[in-house]
């Protein structure tokens, strides 16, 4: 009888074992799937770190040329109130110095 009880429970250690290692290899599983999703959301990342780097090139670029476009406005606008304020300036010397608009001495 006790020849009996030592198969079983070898057979219990077996099966046991067998268990075990069903279920190590459903984490191993898991555990492998988790890596590559990881992966793929690492891929992405950099995909998307990549384009918001040539938008990041593409807005500083757009950038300087409409800091350029404004200077050259204020500019033009600088000098048209330097020439209508010099016009004046022009104009009041005139007739200071002729008495008018008329200058015939």
């Amino acid at each position: 009888m006790e020849m009996e009880m030592a198969p079983k429970r070898s057979s219990e250690k077996v099966e046991e074992m067998k268990a075990k290692v069903s279920e190590v290899q459903g984490v191993m599983r898991q555990n492998i799937e988790t890596v590559m999703d990881r992966g793929e959301k690492i891929e992405v990342l950099v995909g998307k770190a990549e384009d918001l780097q040539k938008e990041a090139g593409v807005y500083r670029e757009n950038g300087r040329a409409i800091k350029r476009k404004m200077w050259w406005q204020d500019m033009k606008i600088k000098i048209t109130v330097i020439g209508i304020l010099l016009l004046i300036l022009v104009l009041i010397i005139w007739t200071s110095v002729c008495g008018g608009f008329n200058c015939s001495n």
